[in-house]
């Protein structure tokens, strides 16, 4: 199937399988740049989330030191005794009022409680007295014995929301009471978040509900509705997609701070597909852009420096093989492989005209011989007919005169046949109907009898070009007949006449040859099929034609004689 194609569409074909290998590269190199570009926006998602984790944990260890350093002072420690005195308990609350003075932004409250949970010494004097044993952080302090971070509350001691940070007060190894500190949620998250989005990417605190607790507006607004934060944490999911409130599709990576209460939520738009992939295939789009230019400039440029040499070259090729006359003139420069092609061209259509000259020339030299070898033996037979004709004057017995006449005839026919080979422009072609016309006009001539009536002649044959092969038998058969015929009696018939009919049909030659005359018995074709040399001549020729031949007396009179042979294939005949 390949060798059927154009050079066009193989070069083509060649130029694409050459991109293909670095179309694959290219496309696999533009892959792993989308999956690298999302891993690293995902991993950016992450470490943003992860970010505030960590400054998270640096607030709170800083919480953690400055109650340890709180709750060893004396006045803290004794302010949680059994029996407090009024002077730990009022340098209890100028320690808690120097503290949240150093840091009024960070912490809103400090308190202390004894071992049942009631408030001791308070950075809010109205504060003394409460009870704060139903608190989750006091329960936890108090079993766990250790430093613990609660939940958001509603405070009891200011009106701002807090994060509360405790350390248990110990005696001798026994919970003695609690000193506690409340961070802010507002500090908190001023802490916490980033001052501004990094790269696009947003980061907020929302609680269990999903509900935001701290961030700008424009990060708010890049969280998805709280029903779906909080799905996502039940879930235990850690990064998802999903749109904001903005309508936007983002990337979401979701870290737990505060004991699964408060959680750090980072949000970064989500790269679109098709634009990650328009960006990333750079390499891809150059390729290809590569590959059409090199599709069309070898498609162009295949058509001007080939195919179109190339198609001149055929049609110069078509005018030299029709004999038709041309120059080989290029209308533009080609390149010196095709310049060499067409130069062999012209060498060749040279050479052919050279040797077409010479064949011409041979061929009429040769046409003119064997018309004048035609028109010789054409002579050479009249002049032996002319002999046989002398020669016939000084017979007296007219049995042997009429032999001689039939052999005049014959050699008349052969004679007749070269004249019209030589005067056609085809020497091996002659024209059936004009050859079978003239052959009985001579015989004719030659048998007419003033003594008795002539017959008429009805010749109808269509115009058939035969060979000298064919024409000479039937010529023969032709003469033998009709010289019979031309014998017989028709003193007695109206209309005298001698009839040849031919007819052409499947590839196969009928003739038909019949007189109305009276046979006398004397003629060289004799119905009754007893062997004369007349008739083993027309059996003789009608075999040497691949056929055959039936004589048969006519109904009322004369003789009806039937040739039928296969038509040779003869080579059309010029005009």
């Amino acid at each position: 199937m390949l060798a059927r194609w154009s050079l066009r569409a193989k070069l083509v074909l060649l130029v694409t399988a050459v991109f293909l290998p670095v179309l694959g590269i290219a496309a696999w190199q533009t892959h792993n740049e989308t999956r690298i570009a999302q891993r690293q926006r995902s991993e950016a998602v992450a470490t943003a989330a992860e970010l505030a984790v960590s400054r998270h944990s640096v607030l709170i260890e800083g919480t953690r030191r400055l109650l340890v350093a709180a709750c060893s002072d004396g006045a803290v420690m004794g302010s949680a005794g059994a029996e407090p005195t009024q002077a730990d308990i009022t340098g209890c609350e100028v320690y808690f009022a120097r503290i949240l003075q150093a840091f009024p932004a960070e912490y809103s409250s400090a308190l202390v409680t004894d071992d049942k949970g009631v408030a001791r010494c308070s950075s809010t004097v109205t504060v003394v007295g409460m009870g704060f044993s139903d608190r989750e952080i006091f329960r936890h302090v108090r079993d766990t014995k250790a430093f613990s971070v609660g939940t958001q509350i509603a405070s009891r001691v200011t009106a701002l929301s807090i994060m509360p940070a405790a350390l248990p007060i110990l005696r001798n190894g026994e919970f003695g009471g609690m000193c506690a500190i409340g961070i802010s949620l507002r500090n908190l998250a001023d802490k916490v978040l980033p001052v501004q989005a990094d790269g696009g990417i947003a980061v907020a605190l929302v609680d269990r509900a999903g509900a935001s607790i701290g961030g700008t507006a424009e990060m708010v607004r890049a969280l998805p509705v709280a029903a779906r934060i909080a799905a996502a944490i039940v879930g235990g999911q850690t990064t998802f997609q999903d749109y904001g409130q903005d309508g936007m599709l983002y990337a979401f990576s979701l870290r737990p701070l505060a004991g699964n209460a408060i959680f750090a939520i980072a949000a970064a738009p989500a790269a679109d597909e098709i634009l990650l992939l328009a960006r990333a295939g750079d390499a891809f789009l150059l390729v290809m852009l590569a590959l059409i230019l090199a599709l069309v400039a070898v498609w162009f440029g295949a058509d001007r420096w080939c195919v179109h040499p190339l198609r001149y070259i055929r049609d110069f090729a078509g005018k030299v093989a029709r004999g038709e006359p041309g120059t080989f003139v290029p209308t533009r420069p080609w390149t010196p492989e095709l310049a060499a092609v067409g130069e062999g061209v012209t060498a060749m259509a040279e050479a052919i005209a050279s040797r077409e000259a010479e064949l011409r020339a041979g061929l009429e030299q040769r046409d003119h011989m064997l018309r004048e070898i035609h028109h010789r033996v054409k002579n050479n037979l009249q002049m032996i007919s002319s002999l046989l004709n002398l020669q016939a004057g000084e017979i007296r017995s007219p049995r042997i005169r009429r032999f001689f006449g039939d052999a005049q005839n014959r050699v008349l026919t052969l004679s007749i046949l070269h004249r019209h080979l030589y005067e056609r422009t085809s020497w091996a072609l002659v024209d059936f109907q004009r050859f079978i016309s003239d052959l009985v006009r001579q015989i004719s001539v030659g048998g007419v009898n003033d003594n008795r009536p002539t017959p008429r002649f009805h010749i109808r044959a269509p115009i058939m070009a035969v060979g000298p092969d064919t024409a000479i038998p039937v010529g023969l058969i032709v003469t033998e007949v009709v010289s019979a015929a031309l014998d017989h009696d028709f003193s007695g018939v109206a209309t005298p006449e001698i009839r040849i009919e031919a007819a052409e049909s499947d590839d196969q030659v009928t003739f038909v040859i019949e007189d109305n005359g009276l046979d006398k018995d004397s003629g060289p074709v004799r119905a009754d099929g007893r062997g004369v040399f007349g008739l083993t001549l027309i059996r003789g020729l009608a075999m040497q034609l691949g056929g055959e031949v039936t004589i048969l007396p006519r109904d009322g009179g004369g003789t009806r004689v039937v040739l039928t042979f296969p038509m040779a294939k003869e080579p059309v005949a010029d005009a």
